[in-house]
């Protein structure tokens, strides 16, 4: 797995990636990232340096580890087994 570092050779696709798999955990949905050059990005409609894309990264990961992802709701037949069971 690559890790999104300040390193002037990593390449974009590397950046992008790290930031995708982040945001996927924080948010749960796929973020829409597209590299335009001169170590600039496009990031969910907005415009944003390598680095500042390097450090949300960061923060990304950090609140990741805090955030407890919610569980989905239990269909009503599962509801039902479930509830049959305890019987």
């Amino acid at each position: 797995m690559m890790t999104a570092v300040i390193d002037p050779t990593l390449p974009p696709r590397y950046v992008m990636d790290s930031y995708k798999r982040a945001f996927v955990n924080v948010h749960g949905r796929e973020p829409v990232v597209r590299y335009m050059g001169n170590h600039w990005y496009h990031v969910n409609g907005e415009t944003v340096h390598r680095l500042t894309l390097i450090e949300e990264i960061s923060r990304l990961r950090e609140l990741g580890q805090v955030v407890e992802r919610p569980k989905p709701e239990k269909s009503l037949i599962q509801r039902l087994i479930a509830g049959l069971r305890r019987l």
